[in-house]
């Protein structure tokens, strides 16, 4: 069963730019490495662009967790934080129902 993790976020002020590059060097660098990802998802708040929604997609829970155990894929997470006003609110799951066009 696929595993799909959602977070919010918001970025501290003036630092929007920053943490949307690091989305994109997340893209580029680890994503090649993360065995088992199948997508993502990244939305910024209409009412306040700072504030993210974000959902990554897993095959597995397993892999899911070893991309997150990984030191380069800590050392990422470390950035982001730092680019965030507080820590993410992180909520984990598993894929029950997907609707598709």
């Amino acid at each position: 069963m696929a595993h799909v993790t959602l977070f919010r976020y918001k970025a501290l002020p003036g630092k929007r730019q920053e943490l949307l590059a690091l989305m994109d060097q997340w893209e580029r660098e680890r994503k090649p490495k993360a065995k088992g990802f199948q997508r993502s998802i990244m939305v910024s708040n209409l009412k306040d662009p700072d504030e993210f929604f974000s959902a990554v997609r897993f095959d597995t829970t397993e892999n899911y967790n070893a991309n997150s155990n990984d030191p380069e894929q800590d050392a990422w997470s470390r950035k982001m934080r730092a680019l965030c006003l507080a820590d993410p609110v992180w909520f984990d799951g598993k894929l029950e129902k997907e609707t598709l066009p």
